[in-house]
């Protein structure tokens, strides 16, 4: 659909202005898409289209980390992914999202909800964590985490990011989002080219993974409902924010 072609087209050229050197192009690629003319259409298109919604099935997964993870688009040089926390029963307290740094710069913006985005560092002093080394399958549908060691890690930024807070981070920041699981929160991810970066996840307890693990897969029906609900938010809808 051209809906879709055009956001390509767009992205595209964009990452290329960030693979050529300018940083800034990744958010400025994000804030194209994320426009309340823009994002809801992509959305239309996409659940219209029954290749392109198979192939977002296929891609989207419940992620170990507390959140669906919906991958919208995906080349060979980008991914736009929606992060969708929402109440599963569990109390916001009992939820820790491990510390992890990615493979990819990236750009996010928050459409709705609230998080705290937490940044760490390896350090002398600090609060103790288990080291993993993240390995993925080469169709990222499963991934190993292999036991490294004992670390020290100090938190160097810890704030609360509400709706419509943007930022970019590099491959190699340490950083976790703290959900509030009472209150529905969805992000707009872009991740740019893969870097050569070794992903690293920090636990403080024992995460018991020591072979293969899958992500858990999304049903149609579900993923479904998770996109009506998201083009539904006020942001999109011209409702009050």
């Amino acid at each position: 659909m051209s809906v879709i072609a055009d956001l390509e087209r767009e992205l595209s050229r964009r990452i290329a202005d960030y693979i050529s050197g300018s940083q800034e192009s990744l958010a400025e690629a994000l804030s194209v898409v994320a426009r309340p003319s823009a994002f809801p259409r992509l959305i239309y298109a996409i659940t219209r289209d029954e290749d392109r919604f198979s192939g977002v099935v296929h891609r989207s997964v419940v992620h170990p980390n507390g959140f669906v993870k919906i991958v919208l688009l995906s080349t060979v040089d980008y991914r736009l992914r929606l992060h969708v926390w929402r109440e599963n029963g569990t109390a916001p307290m009992e939820f820790q999202e491990s510390i992890h740094n990615h493979r990819w710069d990236f750009a996010s913006t928050i459409l709705a909800g609230a998080y705290r985005h937490q940044e760490y560092q390896l350090s002398e002093t600090g609060e103790p964590f288990l080291e993993y080394r993240y390995q993925p399958a080469e169709d990222r549908r499963s991934y190993t985490l292999v036991p490294v060691g004992n670390r020290t890690l100090r938190c160097v930024f810890d704030a609360r990011l509400a709706q419509g807070t943007g930022y970019s981070m590099t491959s190699v920041v340490l950083h976790r989002v703290v959900p509030d699981l009472a209150h529905p929160t969805v992000s707009l991810v872009l991740e740019g080219p893969h870097q050569p970066t070794r992903v690293k996840v920090f636990a403080k307890y024992d995460l018991g993974l020591k072979t293969s693990t899958s992500f858990a897969t999304l049903a149609a029906s579900s993923l479904k409902d998770h996109l009506d609900a998201v083009v539904a938010l006020p942001v999109f809808s011209g409702g009050p924010a």
